[in-house]
């Protein structure tokens, strides 16, 4: 657990700050920096499969949230995002 709880404009700046990370990564990224091998932890592959393999892990942490709070608060929103145009 964190060591305390953070606040809504904490997580949303957060939340930004990672978006724009990941858009930055890819717009900057060519054919052969994708296909760059990298071993990070037990991961081994390439970058579009450690970009991929990160997507799927935080869909799986948001399918948690969903389930806690369907179960606590009967109501499920994580993981929906406004389309932004990008």
């Amino acid at each position: 657990m964190p060591e305390r709880a953070y606040t809504k404009d904490e997580l949303q700046n957060y939340l930004e700050r990672g978006r724009e990370q990941c858009r930055s990564l890819i717009a900057s990224s060519t054919d052969k920096s994708f296909g760059e091998h990298l071993a990070i932890g037990s991961f081994e592959g390439s970058r579009m499969e450690l970009l991929l393999y990160n997507l799927r892990h935080v869909q799986h942490h948001a399918a948690q949230l969903n389930l806690i709070l369907r179960q606590q608060i009967d109501s499920a929103l994580v993981g929906y995002a406004k389309q932004t145009g990008v």
